[in-house]
């Protein structure tokens, strides 16, 4: 064990927030809570039992993978494994190979001559460097595994936040580690555990990343635009629905747009039913405005305030979306001073698409009739039924309200 990995020995000059730093502390928690390192062995070497090996020598910042003073068995090569720790890490595809380069590896964990385990340290987030898959033995005879082991972060950290709030260590030991999770929390608090809404805190990044896989398993794809957004298949009244907080992180919200296109609008509004089913989703809290804005190819541009009624909104749209088109130039004055006769938009709302559009060199504009549709959940309400694995359900089904109102397929 090197010095560094006395707990009370300072590493080097390093700042509190310097990737080594972290990876010192992982190693002293290893060293000292054998519960952690259980738990850590269990992810990284499945099957591997600490009580089973020969007691782990702890080393960091080194060029060579075993030192000059550990023996080993005549003519056996130590199995391997090379670890890439990362927040989200990826995957890494390369074939593990010898290298002659020049190296300092973030950490060593050596049991005896059972086992070598090497681990590549970040804290960005990055597709997987050359280190994990090349490293030089210095003649070392290790044969390590043919592909490094991913490991994210997030995960190594749930587990030992599972540890202390299952109560399965006590004195030094939960202090260590409790000493450990106040570090990230501190210094490297964006690569938190966001497992769980409650994990995250109110730490606004980790709470988006939470909300995003929230997202993603309630509607069972990646496919959005951003983080957050979703596509929705199989109707052609709306495409994507959004999960968040909309400023702050008291309330999460979700929200959908039906008829955000004039495309999508042209099958919205003519299903009257459709529309009708969407604005009774008021009685179940659902938060239902008029959207209007205008599109030029994909963008949209110029979002208005309408000064009627919702439902006199949708009134107006079902009657003339059939006679709804895109706009020449020559058009938008005569067509700006009906919608404006209909309180459809008000005068901020012309003055938005003068802005966006006379000033431009766009000769084509679309009307947008949408709708901005939100259901909202407290932050500590979400947090309760995320906690006992309800918070995807609960989203699942917000989703579901929508799509059967739109007469479109509910999600799985």
């Amino acid at each position: 064990m090197t010095s560094h990995l006395n707990f009370f020995v300072p590493f080097q000059s390093a700042p509190a927030w310097h990737e080594n730093q972290l990876t010192r502390a992982l190693l002293v928690v290893l060293r000292y809570s054998p519960m952690a390192h259980q738990a850590w062995l269990e992810r990284v070497a499945p099957g591997r039992r600490l009580h089973a090996l020969p007691p782990a020598e702890f080393a960091t910042q080194r060029q060579r993978v075993l030192s000059s003073g550990e023996t080993l068995r005549d003519g056996d090569a130590i199995p391997g494994i090379s670890v890439w720790l990362a927040p989200d890490a990826k995957q890494v595809n390369a074939t593990l190979e010898a290298s002659d380069r020049q190296q300092v590896l973030d950490a060593i964990i050596t049991y005896g001559g059972e086992l070598v385990v090497v681990v590549e340290n970040k804290i960005s987030w990055c597709d997987p460097t050359e280190q994990p898959h090349r490293i030089n033995l210095h003649g070392a005879p290790v044969q390590f595994e043919e592909h490094p082991r991913s490991v994210p972060w997030q995960d190594v950290l749930a587990m030992f936040s599972d540890l202390v709030e299952r109560d399965l260590v006590a004195g030094a030991e939960r202090l260590v580690i409790g000493d450990f999770l106040d570090l990230v929390e501190a210094h490297f608090p964006t690569i938190g555990p966001y497992s769980t809404i409650g994990r995250c805190g109110t730490n606004a990044f980790r709470l988006e990343r939470r909300l995003d896989a929230v997202q993603g398993f309630a509607v069972a794809t990646d496919e959005g635009k951003a983080q957050g957004w979703r596509n929705i298949d199989g109707t052609q009244k709306i495409l994507m629905a959004w999960l968040g907080y909309p400023s702050d992180v008291s309330a999460v919200s979700l929200r959908m747009y039906p008829a955000d296109t004039l495309g999508q609008a042209r099958h919205f509004y003519a299903d009257p039913e459709s529309v009708q089913a969407v604005l009774a989703l008021r009685s179940q809290d659902w938060r239902v405005d008029p959207n209007f804005h205008w599109g030029f190819m994909a963008p949209g541009y110029a979002w208005a305030t309408s000064p009627c009624a919702v439902e006199d909104y949708c009134a107006y749209w079902v009657e003339h979306i059939g006679g709804s088109r895109e706009l020449a130039r020559s058009e938008w004055d005569s067509y700006l001073a009906t919608l404006q006769a209909n309180r459809i938009l008000d005068a901020s709302g012309r003055d938005a698409f003068e802005q966006e559009f006379a000033g431009s060199q766009r000769q084509k504009a679309s009307p947008r009739p949408g709708l901005f549709c939100e259901v909202t959940w407290p932050l500590a309400e979400a947090a309760r039924l995320d906690a006992r694995g309800a918070f995807v359900d609960a989203v699942k089904h917000r989703i579901n309200q929508m799509l059967a109102a739109l007469r479109a397929p509910l999600l799985a």
